[in-house]
């Protein structure tokens, strides 16, 4: 599994071959698919034009077919000619860890074996609303395990050899399985009913599972809260009462679920506000001598290119730069935006600005300029690239902000998109641009 998923990064080519080693990007086909090695090209780096550090597009064309010389053309590559390394392809961290190895071990034997069909719409249903309901992480995950049959309950261990015990320790009625712990208990059965879970008449020709599915789906949002938290909870019971020898009663779990729930609610109101008050955060401008830039890009899936516009403004909240540029040979949003980022700082170097703020509404992006850290994502050269960039300026910090913030680049981005403009607004900006940038002004002094 580990060597099923080691790709090559690009960055000088030097140590990568073209026809054996995996390095094209994606978590499949990573190899050039082709039935004929030409032997006069071995490594990627004989695919670069050694002058300007770019793909060579006509040797690409002429060595491999379309789609897969524009997967070759998406990989950035730039003049610094980094190291080439060796990447975990199925995080697009690019490091290995033993979470992503399980998921990745979880995943392929859920495709192998799982007991839905892929066009068995409840389960799909079943399986997206869980993942979206308002609890925690590690709750979803127990009810995915436990329907999976993914947990260490006695069934699964007697199997293996590991206890003699098979009996239910809660209801100490029946064997303890999968389908007891989903629905069968009678524990589970009386939290349901005091809890006003109502389980609807079930066919009784369907397996557990899709008893399971059923009642589930036809359940209301606080009463899918209720049947997720119980399965949880009375998990975690068990355990201490197995582990531990910690008792417990009926009001005790009821009671437990049930404050659980209701601080859920809690938690959620106060993230809500916490997400208003966002909202209400106002652009602002920068401080006299510095510039701010804030940058975006419109990507088009399948196109291979994107439209990314960048826009200066002053300690005055004024326009002094609006510029849009289409580039060429990407397929990842985070390289469009990272791509943005990079010709913003091109730019600036030009214009003759000294003192920059770069905003952003890529998170992914900002966090790789600002931490000191070995990337390994396939924006590494571009991260490169800006970082030696700013070498060139007195003083540069970025900055990540939500949307809105960014409402006046994205809206120069999707006008230069739709009105196929590539480079400086020299007639002035668009009315829809404008009008953003003088509310983002405005909101600013009614704050202050």
């Amino acid at each position: 599994m580990i060597s099923d998923g080691i790709l090559w990064r690009v960055g000088n080519g030097a140590s990568i071959n073209i026809w054996n080693d995996p390095w094209l990007p994606g978590r499949e086909n990573n190899r050039i698919p082709v039935n004929e090695i030409k032997p006069p090209w071995s490594t990627v780096i004989q695919l670069m034009n050694e002058v300007d550090s770019t793909w060579n597009r006509e040797l690409i064309h002429n060595l491999v077919d379309d789609d897969t010389a524009n997967r070759i053309l998406a990989i950035p590559i730039s003049e610094s000619r980094l190291e080439d390394m060796l990447v975990w392809k199925f995080d697009g961290s690019g490091e290995y860890t033993v979470r992503s190895g399980y998921r990745v071990l979880i995943t392929d034997y859920l495709q192998s074996n799982l007991h839905m069909s892929s066009t068995n719409e409840e389960y799909k249903i079943f399986y997206m609303d869980r993942w979206a309901l308002h609890i925690p992480e590690k709750i979803k995950i127990h009810v995915w395990r436990l329907f999976n049959n993914m947990v260490p309950h006695y069934e699964n261990l007697a199997r293996r050899m590991l206890c003699g015990e098979a009996v239910c320790p809660l209801c100490k009625e029946d064997f303890e399985t999968t389908e007891h712990l989903l629905g069968s208990c009678r524990v589970l059965r009386t939290i349901w009913t005091s809890l006003q879970v109502q389980i609807p008449p079930l066919d009784a020709s369907l397996d557990y599972k899709d008893k399971f599915v059923k009642a589930y789906i036809e359940a209301e949002g606080r009463q899918k809260r209720f049947i997720a938290l119980s399965l949880w909870c009375l998990w975690f019971h068990r355990n201490k009462l197995i582990h531990e020898g910690t008792k417990f009663s009926m009001p005790h779990l009821l009671g437990f679920i049930r404050g659980y729930e209701r601080d859920l609610g809690l938690v959620r109101e106060n993230l809500c506000a916490s997400t208003a008050f966002m909202r209400n955060e106002v652009w602002r401008p920068p401080d006299y001598g510095f510039v701010k830039i804030n940058f975006d890009a419109s990507f088009i899936p399948g196109n291979n290119f994107a439209l990314i516009a960048i826009l200066a403004r002053n300690h005055k909240g004024e326009v002094i730069e609006a510029v849009t540029y289409l580039v060429e040979d990407v397929d990842d949003t985070f390289v469009a935006e990272a791509r943005a980022c990079e010709k913003a700082l091109i730019l600036t170097r030009l214009k003759g600005f000294r003192r920059l703020i770069v905003e952003g509404d890529s998170l992914t992006v900002i966090k790789k300029l600002t931490k000191n850290e070995e990337d390994r994502s396939i924006i590494r050269p571009i991260v490169h690239n800006i970082q030696r960039l700013r070498q060139g300026f007195d003083e540069v910090s970025y900055q990540f902000v939500n949307r809105s913030l960014n409402a006046a680049a994205h809206t120069l981005a999707v006008e230069g998109r739709h009105r196929k403009v590539c480079g400086a607004w020299v007639d002035g900006l668009p009315e829809t641009v404008r009008l953003v940038v003088e509310e983002d002004w405005l909101q600013w002094c009614q704050r202050i």
